[in-house]
């Protein structure tokens, strides 16, 4: 789309939110085209051209040589179709958000679309090729899956907020755009019953701890309570990548390994392959979601999860004695790196609505917001200076709460990891291969490990 029709563009959707809106009421005057012109940056022949479409569209009256008007009886709510997964409501508060932005903004309705979590990148394909999307709620690796798959250009690009935390803009900043707006951050953790390992008497985990301590503390909790030590999503793509970004397996520039990287990638996944192929450790239970694992957490069942500070909001309202720490690693002093999930809410280039839009995605960052997401729950909120603070009381939060605001050296991205989706997708069937036995754990190593070193399933 080229400068002019970007402006043409501009200029139309916001003259048509005012009015629909009832900012601009009926028989009320439009700016004269040489203020709309100079405020839009266009010659008074193109601003013509767009009061033209508006005129088309019935929500204005040209009056010769007086100007142009607003039609009578064209205030009514504009709707706006909001595309995001069920689980989004649990981790970052989205049905009390988007209640409190229709009560500021009365003329602006939201509808909820629901979009199939394990399709999501094609679901927003396939609405969007159907006008059936306006805004869309997102992840980094969503957004990472589609700039693989050439989609970037259904969206259009936002301004960039400088006071949400910097790694938070970088998750949704493709070739110096910004294709989405940040709201909420979380670091992949472990969390752990407190009450479980006092019982036993084992020490808390630290940031001292090796994936080795969790096998060992895994056993014993699991001989002592006749229960199980250690769980997680075995498929997830926000749990099983921490292993692969542990290993190193980045790759240079110019496609070339990293010494050693086959070796270190082969030591992870042999580490992966003891904690979820013992089954007196890790129970023999495919979740088909996180909030299944935290389940099985509550009820006692295991000891100790990988999770996140959005799954955390499972616990708000539970007398559950827990905690967290960072992420396990290989060898004792290596770098901790642990994996960054970020959500933000993006604008879809072929909505009619996007000034509206663009109203939403600047209250889900606005301060307002972010407080409601600091005080209401335990997910970290976007804007810096409020995260920041301490967390309000009344939830059940961890003892080491703040303890994600000294971990932002160890973070990554799913991109950080040099390979596609793809690729990780094709590494998820081989877990289920593994899992279900028809790989052995040799196979399943070597396997993984020619995928992700393939020079041709680099990005």
């Amino acid at each position: 789309m080229n400068a002019f029709q970007i402006k043409l563009e501009a200029m139309v959707d916001k003259l048509r939110t005012e009015i629909v809106s009832g900012m601009r009421k009926p028989g009320s005057f439009l700016p004269a085209e040489s203020q709309l012109a100079k405020d839009f940056q266009m010659s008074n022949k193109s601003v013509r051209k767009g009061l033209d479409i508006l005129v088309e569209e019935g929500l204005i009256v040209k009056i010769d040589r007086v100007g142009s008007v607003v039609a009578e009886s064209k205030a009514q709510t504009i709707t706006l179709n909001f595309g995001c997964s069920y689980s989004m409501n649990n981790d970052i508060l989205l049905d009390e958000l988007l209640a409190e932005f229709t009560r500021l903004h009365p003329s602006i309705h939201i509808k909820k679309v629901s979009l199939d979590i394990h399709h999501y990148v094609k679901s927003i394909k396939e609405m969007s090729a159907n006008d059936m999307l306006d805004v869309v709620c997102l992840n980094s690796a969503m957004l990472q899956d589609m700039a693989e798959s050439g989609m970037l250009s259904l969206l259009e690009p936002v301004e960039t907020n400088d006071e949400l935390y910097p790694i938070a803009n970088e998750a949704f900043r493709y070739d110096n755009r910004m294709y989405a707006s940040p709201i909420s951050l979380s670091p992949v953790l472990l969390c752990y019953n407190r009450q479980h390992f006092a019982e036993v008497g084992l020490q808390e985990p630290d940031s001292y701890w090796t994936w080795d301590d969790v096998i060992a503390a895994g056993r014993s909790l699991a001989e002592y309570r006749n229960k199980h030590g250690f769980y997680f999503q075995v498929l997830s793509r926000n749990r099983y990548p921490v292993f692969l970004l542990q290993a190193g397996i980045q790759v240079l520039k110019d496609g070339e390994e990293r010494a050693g990287s086959r070796e270190m990638l082969v030591d992870s996944i042999r580490t992966f392959c003891r904690m979820i192929g013992d089954q007196d450790i890790f129970p023999k239970y495919f979740a088909a979601s996180n909030e299944e694992t935290n389940q099985l957490f509550i009820r006692g069942d295991v000891s100790m999860i990988l999770s996140t500070y959005y799954n955390l909001n499972q616990f708000n309202e539970l007398p559950l004695d827990y905690d967290i720490a960072p992420l396990p690693t290989f060898r004792r002093g290596d770098s901790q790196k642990s994996l960054l999930v970020t959500f933000g809410t993006a604008i879809m280039k072929n909505s009619r609505s996007k000034e509206a839009g663009r109203q939403l995605l600047r209250f889900l960052s606005s301060p307002h917001a972010q407080r409601m997401i600091h005080e209401r729950t335990v997910s970290i909120p976007a804007f810096k200076s409020i995260a920041d603070k301490p967390a309000a009381n009344g939830l059940n939060r961890p003892s080491r709460y703040m303890m994600y605001r000294e971990l932002f050296p160890t973070y990554a991205y799913h991109r950080d990891l040099g390979v596609s989706i793809q690729t990780l997708k094709a590494v998820e069937q081989k877990i289920k291969y593994y899992w279900s036995g028809v790989l052995d754990e040799r196979q399943f190593q070597d396997s993984v490990a020619d995928l992700l070193l393939s020079k041709d399933m680099k990005l």
